[in-house]
C-alpha cells in the first residue's frame, strides 16, 4: 500500500513541484493550501507523514504541528516542516513544538525526498530485538510498544524522541557526543546538523525533568555531549 504524504503550503507553485516528485517516487500525496483544510482530511483519511510549511493563512503551521502532535493517532507522525532562512526562530520552535525535521525554502527536491523516506523508514519499523522494558527514574518505557508512562500517566513522544531516550536509557552513565547520537539515531543523513540533537534533547528534558534548566536525568557532559545520569 502506498503511503499517504499530505503536503501544506499556500503557494500552488510548491505543491505543482512536490506532487509529481512525490507521486513518482511511489507515495500517494494530498496537497492543501490551509491549515484548516488540514486538520479536516486527517480526521477523515489516515495519513504517514505531513510536511508543513509554517507561515499559512488562518491556522499556521505551527498551530497545524501542535493539533498533530495532541491527536492520539498522529502524535508520533513523521513531520517535516518548511521555513524560510530568515525564519531560523519559527524552526528551531517548530523543533521544540515535536517536528522531526525541517527543510528550507527554495526546496531541494532530493533532499526532501531523502528525509522523507528516512523518516517513513524508521516511524514504519521496529527491530525484534527491541522487545523488553527499562525502569529509569520512575519511567516505564516498553521498547516494543514504544510507550512510555511517568508518575503522572503516558509521556507522549515523536518517533526521535523515543530513539534518544531508549538509547541513552540502555547504556545510562555512558556519555554520548553529538556526531555519535545523529550516527546512532539520524544515521547517514548528511542534511543534519548537531543542534539538531540539542534541540531533541531539549524537548526530552521539556517532558521528563522536574526542572529542565537543571536536569537531573539526561545530563550534559561540557565540551562532550549528553548521558543518562546513572540510576
Amino acid at each position: 500500500m502506498k503511503k499517504h504524504i499530505l503536503v501544506v503550503d499556500d503557494d500552488s507553485a510548491i505543491g505543482k513541484l512536490i506532487k509529481p516528485a512525490l507521486d513518482k517516487n511511489g507515495y500517494l500525496t494530498t496537497i492543501l493550501t490551509s491549515g484548516e483544510e488540514a486538520l479536516l482530511l486527517m480526521d477523515r483519511t489516515p495519513i504517514d507523514a505531513a510536511i508543513l510549511d509554517i507561515v499559512l493563512p488562518g491556522i499556521d503551521g505551527l498551530e497545524v504541528l501542535k493539533r498533530i502532535r495532541e491527536h492520539p493517532r498522529y502524535k508520533a507522525l513523521p513531520v517535516i516542516i518548511l521555513s524560510s532562512k530568515d525564519s531560523e526562530i519559527e524552526t528551531v520552535l517548530g523543533l521544540e513544538m515535536g517536528a522531526d525535521d525541517y527543510l528550507f525554502k527554495p526546496l531541494r527536491y532530493h533532499e526532501l525526498l531523502a528525509r522523507l523516506k528516512k523518516l517513513i523508514s524508521r516511524s514504519a519499523f521496529v527491530p525484534p530485538d527491541r522487545a523488553g522494558h527499562l525502569a529509569r527514574f520512575g519511567m516505564a518505557i516498553d521498547l516494543e510498544s514504544r510507550i512510555v508512562t511517568g508518575k503522572k500517566g503516558e509521556i507522549a513522544l515523536t518517533y526521535l524522541e523515543f530513539e534518544l531516550l531508549s538509547l541513552l536509557a540502555n547504556h545510562p552513565g555512558r556519555v554520548f557526543t553529538r556526531d555519535n547520537l545523529l550516527d546512532a539515531i539520524w544515521h547517514e543523513d548528511q542534511f543534519n546538523e548537531t543542534r539538531t540533537v540539542d534541540v531533541h534533547i531539549r524537548r526530552l528534558r521539556k517532558k521528563l525533568e522536574e526542572n529542565d534548566i537543571h536536569p537531573g536525568i539526561i545530563q550534559t557532559v561540557r565540551g562532550v555531549g549528553y548521558r543518562m545520569a546513572s540510576v
